[in-house]
């Protein structure tokens, strides 16, 4: 695809490296799965190393007790759950050219994965032959990523309306990363017909996927955001 100018009022998107796993049960703690979050929280605390010890090193002085952390539940999620490298950074996926190609795609609302997942269908040479699992798959993996945690899927708008515009999409686990980028691969999928963007489609896969790589290096899952 022809590299197109970039819409200046669109959000920018990242693709973070992050605990997926702890992000589930984090989630299921805020949200009170058995009716009491702050029992939830607490457990999850005591049974959770890494929490633990992220809240400490954040200055948070009461860790096990949910009320006395004073950050929004999106602040909450990222901060808790973004892989850290030894220094303390972020630790980046991919190079610095692919990051801001993922940031803002020249479609819409700026979101690579959206463009992706709306103008892919299934490769109906390779689907009717026992491909069709893989697939879904991949739509399955990708509509969590890009709307686990926003309003559509959860009821509420927590997970969006964090501190300095945050807003986070969704994430995959570790080993959800390393499945989407298997069935990826595959030759499951195609770009639809209609797309608008010549090789839109070939094109969101190419920096999508490259970032997929560098997490599957690094064994860590993506948590999928966007800000202002």
């Amino acid at each position: 695809m022809e590299d197109l100018p970039l819409a200046s009022t669109s959000p920018f998107y990242t693709l973070d490296a992050c605990n997926g796993s702890l992000a589930e049960k984090i989630i299921n703690s805020l949200e009170g799965t058995e009716g009491d979050s702050a029992g939830s929280w607490k457990k999850l605390v005591n049974d959770e190393a890494v929490l633990l010890d992220r809240l400490q090193s954040q200055g948070i002085q009461n860790p096990h007790e949910l009320a006395s952390i004073d950050w929004d539940q999106a602040t909450l999620l990222f901060t808790t759950t973004i892989e850290l490298s030894k220094d303390g950074r972020p630790v980046p996926l991919g190079e610095i050219l692919t990051r801001e190609r993922f940031g803002r795609f020249p479609w819409d609302d700026g979101s690579l994965l959206g463009y992706f997942l709306t103008y892919i269908r299934p490769n109906r040479a390779i689907t009717e032959n026992d491909g069709q699992d893989i697939y879904d798959t991949i739509v399955s993996l990708l509509t969590k990523l890009t709307s686990y945690c926003t309003e559509q899927h959860r009821g509420h708008r927590d997970y969006e309306d964090g501190f300095g515009g945050m807003k986070i999409k969704g994430f995959i686990t570790t080993d959800e990363v390393k499945l989407l980028r298997r069935n990826l691969s595959s030759r499951t999928w195609t770009a639809s017909y209609d797309e608008p963007l010549d090789g839109g489609v070939a094109d969101a896969a190419k920096h999508f996927m490259t970032l997929l790589k560098s997490a599957e290096r690094r064994d860590v899952g993506v948590m999928f955001r966007t800000h202002a």
